[in-house]
Order: structure tokens, then sequence, then C-alpha cells
């Protein structure tokens, strides 16, 4: 089985609020479609979901009751990203069915504590790909939290036999700078312990990069392969799926 992570930044033109990749979209759904095998499918909020969270300070809790519109908002334009997702799938003949986070999904005090993953492995059962995506969700002891797509997968990858892990994101794997300086070609492994000089803030509603690479550097341990490639180039993704030479980064666990 494989977990797939699209990022927002791959799904999203993350500067433009509510902009869908849409050709990205169809063609990675396409590339998938074209390796055979179980997957199931992560996607991050880009453009729909940072901005307005950021905006209405959601990854801090429900604080003021201003927020409360800011939730439906972000949950409803989550939905509309995951819908185009699902479209792009249909058009690939990927039989797909979505499992929003924030329906399923219970945090307390920042963690996650509630995720049923049984309910992908059931639809993977039935050989249809179960697709689920970062979301608001409810906190326990903060109202309302932020899950990620990186806790999602880091979730799945614990309670499900998860052999690889592919992170598609809009670069060609981890630099040993972020940014990347001009013409720094990305690492070909990582492990823990080697540092990343981090030279921009980099944090969004969900979390660093430092975040972001801890997570996956969690999933490594769990003895599943981790790896991280472009998504914005076209072939790379079927090419990793394929286990055909490829840029990229794998994650390792130790």
């Amino acid at each position: 089985m494989i977990l797939i992570k699209l990022g927002g930044s791959v799904v999203t033109d993350k500067s433009k609020e509510t902009t869908a990749r849409h050709d990205v979209i169809e063609r990675l759904a396409q590339e998938i479609a074209s390796v055979p095998g179980k997957k199931i499918m992560v996607h991050g909020g880009g453009s729909f979901g940072h901005i307005k969270a950021k905006e209405h300070n959601l990854h801090l809790g429900f604080t003021d009751e201003s927020q409360r519109d800011g939730v439906c908002t972000v949950q409803k334009d989550m939905r509309l990203l995951n819908r185009i997702i699902e479209d792009g799938f249909h058009k690939a003949n990927v039989p797909v069915a979505s499992v929003p986070a924030g329906a399923i999904t219970v945090f307390d005090n920042g963690e996650l504590v509630k995720f049923p993953s049984d309910v992908f492995a059931h639809y993977l059962d039935i050989d249809i790909t179960p697709i689920t995506f970062g979301d608001v969700v409810v906190d326990k002891t903060k109202g309302i939290a932020i899950c990620s797509g990186d806790d999602i997968m880091l979730k799945l990858a614990r309670d499900l036999k998860v052999e690889r892990c592919i992170f598609v994101t809009k670069v060609d794997g981890v630099f040993a700078s972020f940014p990347a300086a001009d013409g720094e070609a990305p690492l070909k492994t990582i492990q823990p312990g080697q540092e990343i000089n981090f030279t921009v803030e980099d944090a969004d509603v969900t979390g660093s990069m430092q975040r972001k690479l801890d997570l996956m550097f969690e999933i490594a341990k769990l003895g599943c392969k981790v790896e991280v490639i472009n998504g914005l180039v076209p072939g790379r993704l079927a090419s990793a799926l394929k286990n055909e030479d490829y840029l990229g980064t794998e994650i390792k666990g130790e």
C-alpha cells in the first residue's frame, strides 16, 4: 500500500486565494492511475485553506466568536478543492471516495487523539481509493484545531500496513538549505540529525518546514520508505511509482 500526499503548493497556486491547478491535478491523477496497486490519497489546502485559516487565527483554537464564520468558510473551501481533485481522478477512471478529516477527526489540546484509519482500509478492500485532506477539526480543549495532511500521513502510516509514503511537492526534494541556493541539487537522502539551514521564516498554519521534515522522519522510523518529489515536473511521480530513476530525496528513519 502506498500513501501519496499531494501538497497544497502543487494542487493550488498558494499566492491566489482558492485557485486550483486543474491541469496539474488531472495530470497527477493520470500518472497515479497508470501504476496499479492500492493507494490512499491525502492532499493539502494551499490557497483554499491556509490564507483564510491564518486570517481568522484558526490555528490558535477557538478564541473568539468572530472565528465561527472562518471555520465554516475554510471547511467549505477545502471541500471544494477536494471535489476538484476527485473530479481529476474520475477523469482518470479511478474510483475514489472522499473522507473529510473534519468529519472524523478529534484533537485534544493540539494533539490528534481520534482518527479511524480502518475506514480507509475498508474502502481499499472494495477497490475504492480513499481521499482525505487537511482540515479544521474539533479540539476537546481548544475548541478547534488545524489537522494537517502531514498529521494524517503519520497516523495512517502507523495504523495501516504502508510500504511507501510519497510527498509530492513543488520542489525537487529536500535541500541542504531552505530556500535552496541557485544551482543547488536536492539531497539524495537525509536522516535525523542532519542539519538543514532554514534561512527564512517559513511557518504557516500547519507549522514550519522543520516540523514537516520531523513528521517524515517519524514515518520513516516505522519502516516505511519515504520520498519527496516534484509534482510540477511531468512524469516524475509516475517514475517514482514505477521504481524508475528519478530526481528526489529519500527520508531515512535512522
